[in-house]
């Protein structure tokens, strides 16, 4: 079976290198051929034929890599190497408590499930964009376009993310730009929209616990200003309960963008200058198509070790 590997080697720390993720893979019984996820040649490996795609690294990595891949009938599998692994989680591939860090993922692919994820499109002022994760206005988008965890372990990242996007939840002002949803309007005022298309956000906070990654809709999720001292207090107490927010399913969004934070996944577009003012339409919709997602299978997941010597018969790789 012919697989691309496209791994991202500065994700993380302590994970597993190409070398070893190669050698587990062949000894599941794929061909592996291997791509670093920033090689020039990246778009035309992702074109070619493969039988299967393996995404090693962190979210901003894999989101990257899913929304410019091509449709086409094969199955993908995710090893998260980043500090949030929110698309792994919001799949199921990972357990939000324990992330994982790589060979207990693919000891766990012999009898798969697949779940198909939606791809997003967004355009605005500078163009058209793919995405996977959410688009969002406000505080969380601030936060997520302006934190860096250079240097920080990835427990310290969580807490030290979580802390930056209270404090700017805590200090934001309503939002200047005004939101349709499927042609109804959002009534204002409101400090914070989320489009999510996945269930997690930002430092591994599930904003979205009911979405549903390929059933064509959208989770909306918005903060007024009235629900700013719960969702403080949700955040001081870990986060770990269903969030005190409003979720709105969608199919389209649009946005009169209005000068506020706009996040793209975890990159902010580029507006030409209008009278100085960054302001312009914005669209976000699903396209039609859906990407097929290997997710790990439970009876796997108690696998003792690494894929080592496999017999063919009992322990190939099956997508």
């Amino acid at each position: 079976m012919q697989t691309l590997l496209v791994h991202n080697k500065s994700a993380g720390t302590g994970h597993i290198s190409p070398d070893e993720l190669t050698t587990a893979l062949e000894a599941g019984g794929l061909k592996v051929h291997h791509c670093a996820s920033h090689d020039p040649e990246l778009d035309r490996c992702l074109a070619g034929p493969s039988d299967m795609v393996v995404l090693a690294g962190g979210d901003g990595t894999v989101a990257r890599i899913l929304a410019k891949l091509p449709f086409q009938k094969r199955a993908i599998a995710i090893v998260p190497l980043g500090t949030a692994n929110n698309i792994a989680q919001s799949l199921g591939i990972v357990d939000p408590a324990q992330p994982g860090s790589g060979n207990e993922i693919v000891t766990a692919w012999r009898h798969a499930e697949h779940r198909q994820l939606d791809i997003g499109r967004v355009s605005g002022p500078w163009g058209e964009t793919r995405f996977v994760e959410a688009v969002g206005l406000g505080p969380l988008a601030k936060t997520i376009l302006q934190f860096k965890t250079d240097g920080v372990s990835p427990a310290d990242s969580i807490r030290l993310g979580r802390e930056a996007f209270r404090h700017a939840l805590l200090h934001a002002e309503p939002l200047h730009s005004r939101i349709w949803l499927d042609g109804a309007q959002c009534p204002g005022p409101l400090l914070l929209m989320e489009a999510m298309n996945i269930q997690h956000a930002g430092s591994r906070l599930c904003l979205a616990p009911g979405a549903d990654l390929g059933d064509g809709y959208f989770d909306v999720v918005t903060i007024a200003p009235d629900q700013r001292a719960a969702v403080l207090n949700w955040i001081d107490a870990g986060a770990s309960e269903v969030p005190p927010l409003k979720a709105t399913r969608a199919r389209r969004i649009e946005i009169d963008w209005r000068d506020d934070p706009l996040r793209i996944d975890d990159f902010a577009p580029e507006t030409p200058s209008h009278a100085g003012d960054r302001a312009g339409v914005v669209s976000v919709e699903l396209l039609a198509e859906r990407l097929d997602i290997l997710v790990p299978s439970d009876r796997d997941r108690a696998a003792p070790s690494p894929p080592t010597n496999l017999d063919p018969e009992q322990s190939e790789i099956r997508p």
